[in-house]
């Protein structure tokens, strides 16, 4: 029997497990993209009628997830303020104690006042031996009224401090109550959404169970291109960044004291067309507004660019479809919650100031001031 050296069973046994892999690997990929891709061609293959219902069902999930989102950002403001009142219940009590104790004191030299009377102090006085014993008693006298003053003063002052954060309490729990009661309402309202939600696909009766499964699709779907918009976003402002727009594609022509350039549709989307590795996005341009598309996903947005921070134009969506489906405000704000997507200049043409932006057919025309 040949014995295998140490090398060679290495090999045999790299060999096997590159199989077996090869052999699950596949499986378990086109297991996970199959229902993708199953979901897609049933939402492709619906008709208007059941379109129109879906999409009353997308509108109620959408304001379902803005209840959401809405309840997420109360919440911590809550537990902020929760802390900020305890805080302030703290400082009161130091103070109450402060004050109660500085009261003690004061009575107990009103009383030692009162047994000893004035007299006392004139016969302080008068039984000086000497001019030194009688110049001692008087700063002794003085003393002792200067700090049963102090100690009036001080009680005031502490009353005042304890009075303004006894206010301040207030109003804090006053804040508290009102961003509770609004949490009351979001919460209230998700609750009537879903509700309403149910009965929709109550009244499908028979399809309600094809609906609800069509809507399971879609929602999986949209919460997947919120991700991939995120990162095509990304990808977008660092492709431009990084000087992948070559500045002569920017047609410029230079005036007395400002230079115009042009961005053509065409140019933008060869450029991402090249450098991108995510799913292609498109630009069209029309008279007064810019549409993006990304078509393997079904995603449309329409909206325009503005001028942001004197040296990038930024989109601004405002509005969108998903598989033909309205998105809301919420929604469409959503997609851009990691950033927004900007043709930054300051990279491509240095220290300049853009002025303007206009977009018509097929190109959008800028205007910047150099920094010269």
């Amino acid at each position: 029997m040949v014995k295998l050296q140490k090398p060679g069973l290495f090999f045999i046994f790299s060999l096997i497990v590159a199989i077996t892999l090869a052999s699950v690997l596949p499986n378990r990929i086109s297991g996970q993209a199959r229902p993708v891709a199953e979901a897609q061609q049933k939402l492709k293959g619906i008709s208007e009628n059941e379109k129109s219902a879906l999409e009353g069902l997308f509108i109620l999930l959408q304001e379902i997830e803005e209840m959401d989102r809405e309840q997420a950002e109360i919440e911590p403001e809550i537990q902020a303020m929760q802390v900020q009142i305890q805080d302030v219940q703290r400082r009161i009590e130091h103070r109450e104690r402060d004050y109660d104790n500085q009261l003690d004191i004061l009575k107990q030299v009103l009383v030692s006042y009162q047994r000893q009377g004035p007299a006392s102090y004139l016969k302080i006085l008068l039984s000086a031996e000497d001019l030194t014993s009688f110049l001692r008693s008087i700063n002794i006298i003085r003393d002792l009224t200067r700090n049963t003053g102090g100690l009036l003063a001080s009680l005031e002052e502490g009353k005042k401090k304890l009075t303004a954060e006894k206010k301040s309490l207030a109003n804090s729990m006053a804040l508290l109550e009102a961003k509770r009661e609004e949490f009351g309402e979001a919460l209230a309202k998700k609750l009537q959404l879903k509700e309403e939600q149910e009965a929709y696909l109550e009244s499908l009766e028979g399809e309600r169970e094809y609906y609800r499964g069509l809507l399971g699709d879609l929602q999986s779907m949209w919460d997947d291109i919120k991700i991939l918009f995120s990162e095509i976003v990304g990808e977008f402002t660092k492709i431009i960044g990084d000087g992948k727009f070559p500045v002569q594609d920017l047609n410029l022509s230079f005036g007395f004291l400002t230079v115009k350039g042009t961005i053509h549709e065409k140019t933008l989307n060869d450029m991402l067309k090249e450098h991108s590795s995510l799913p292609e996005m498109i630009f069209h341009f029309y008279p007064g507004k810019t549409e993006i598309e990304v078509p393997e996903k079904h995603l449309i947005l329409t909206g325009t660019f503005s001028v942001e921070k004197g040296s990038a134009l930024k989109f601004e969506a405002e509005e969108g479809s998903f598989y033909g489906m309205e998105l809301g405000p919420a929604s469409i704000e959503e997609l851009f919650r990691d950033g927004y997507l900007l043709i930054d200049f300051s990279g491509l043409m240095g220290d300049i100031t853009l002025q303007s932006v206009k977009v018509y057919e097929g190109y959008m025309e800028f205007v910047v001031k150099p920094g010269f």
